[in-house]
């Protein structure tokens, strides 16, 4: 037959068959967003099985039911597919700590909103040991430490401010340079305490990690006035 059918009719004007570019390109973008998503899933399922280093990006796609070529169509490394991933479970964590406070007027109700929301972060530590195991591997490369780092904080501070900072007027007013160190300082936190929670939970207990998380959030968190950033400061 070799190329005859293209004589046949099919791709005449007003054919049936024919399909204008912009849909076609629109069905395929939705593909890709499938795709993505499915993606994510499976690296969510993958690195929490195995580690972030561990993790085999043959693993992930099948996980997703997708190749390794789909799976490099959408991210370019293992790395990149981590952050993505990062991205949009700080971004849920964001979420939710919006929903529980956007109904308190009071800064003190927010505080202590928030600070319950962490005590359950950290008794569910997964991500967090996930957060711990990426820095290592960061660390272990310092030709890429300084681009990850930052591409590691920026999109909390980023992510925070979009979804927080309408309802949270206290934490927008600190300054940029003060909520970085903040948003540190409370991973600094999270993450220690759900180590050590997790390597000997019988010393360190839920109810432990339950009383000491606030004080310790309070140690390390910078104020405006500690900034020397607000109006009416002693």
């Amino acid at each position: 037959m070799g190329l005859a059918f293209m004589d046949s009719g099919l791709f005449e004007k007003g054919s049936v068959s024919e399909e204008p570019l912009p849909a076609r390109a629109s069905r395929q973008a939705q593909r890709s967003a499938v795709t993505r998503t499915a993606l994510l899933a499976a690296a969510e399922q993958i690195f929490a099985r195995d580690g972030f280093e561990a993790a085999r990006i043959e693993d992930i796609a099948l996980a997703a039911g997708r190749s390794r070529g789909a799976f490099y169509a959408n991210f370019e490394s293992k790395t990149e597919l981590f952050l993505a991933l990062r991205k949009q479970v700080v971004r849920k964590r964001a979420r939710e700590i919006r929903e529980s406070v956007k109904n308190l007027p009071d800064p003190a109700a927010r505080d202590k909103a928030i600070k319950t929301y962490m005590v359950e972060e950290v008794l569910n530590e997964r991500q967090l040991l996930l957060e711990i195991e990426f820095k290592l591997f960061a660390l272990r490369r310092p030709e890429m430490l300084e681009e990850l780092a930052s591409k590691h904080l920026d999109a909390s501070c980023r992510i925070n401010e979009e979804e927080l900072a309408p309802h949270m007027p206290e934490w927008r007013d600190k300054g940029q340079e003060a909520i970085r160190r903040n948003t540190l300082a409370i991973e600094a936190v999270l993450e220690g305490l759900a180590l050590n929670h997790l390597f000997h939970g019988s010393v360190l207990r839920a109810s432990d990690v339950a009383s000491l998380l606030p004080g310790l959030i309070d140690k390390v968190v910078t104020s405006p006035c500690d900034e020397g950033l607000a109006d009416g400061c002693p």
